[in-house]
């Protein structure tokens, strides 16, 4: 095991030493939110029976049925109503900040480089709390590095809480919903920006 872990280690290459210069993928990919979602609650259902004393039969399985993803299809209805564009607001984000930071604003290019990052979003929901009528906006974002032959070289995904508002708030006040999303968005950047120092 010491020598395969040592070996592995020697061989791996560290994207920041392989990245002279990155820009990002002008199109930032939101999944529509799914109608439905598996429930966090399943059931448990069996059937048994006895064969003689000692000898007993049983059948059982477990079923996690599927519930209307409300929430999420709210949050991305109001998005969709107040007309806010939450692929520019992640486009603008992750340049503001890679142009401010000391490590790569001299790396990061608008065209032009081997190397290009692509952002997704494969979900973003209300947290709701269950003793109040607060609510948080999490925003899921997924980033991966692929170089000049579309070859996948680095992906992280960071997931981070807004700060909490009232839910009526979030929903049907634009600057609410705004800077609630604008903060999600923030913190989930920055932290991705912390993961490609680190590999």
């Amino acid at each position: 095991i010491l020598f395969f872990t040592a070996c592995s280690s020697k061989n791996e290459v560290k994207i920041n030493e392989q990245m002279k210069s990155f820009s990002l993928y002008k199109n930032v990919v939101i999944l529509s939110a799914p109608k439905t979602v598996p429930s966090p609650f399943s059931v448990g259902l069996g059937l048994g029976g006895s064969l003689s004393r000692h000898v007993g039969v049983s059948v059982g399985t477990v079923l996690r049925p599927d519930i209307s993803n409300d929430e999420a299809l709210n949050l991305e209805k109001s998005i969709a109503i107040h007309n806010i564009s939450l692929q520019d607001m992640i486009k603008k984000e992750f340049s503001n900040q890679m142009k401010n930071d000391s490590y790569y604003k001299n790396k990061y290019v608008a065209f032009g480089s081997d190397y290009t990052v692509h952002l997704f979003v494969p979900k973003y929901i209300i947290d709701s709390s269950l003793f109040s009528s607060n609510a948080r906006i999490k925003i899921f974002i997924d980033l991966e590095i692929l170089n000049k032959n579309s070859d996948v070289i680095y992906t992280s995904r960071v997931v981070n809480d807004s700060f909490s508002y009232i839910e009526s708030s979030l929903l049907n006040n634009k600057k609410i919903l705004q800077k609630a999303l604008l903060n999600s968005i923030e913190k989930s950047i920055s932290e991705l920006i912390i993961n490609m120092k680190r590999s």
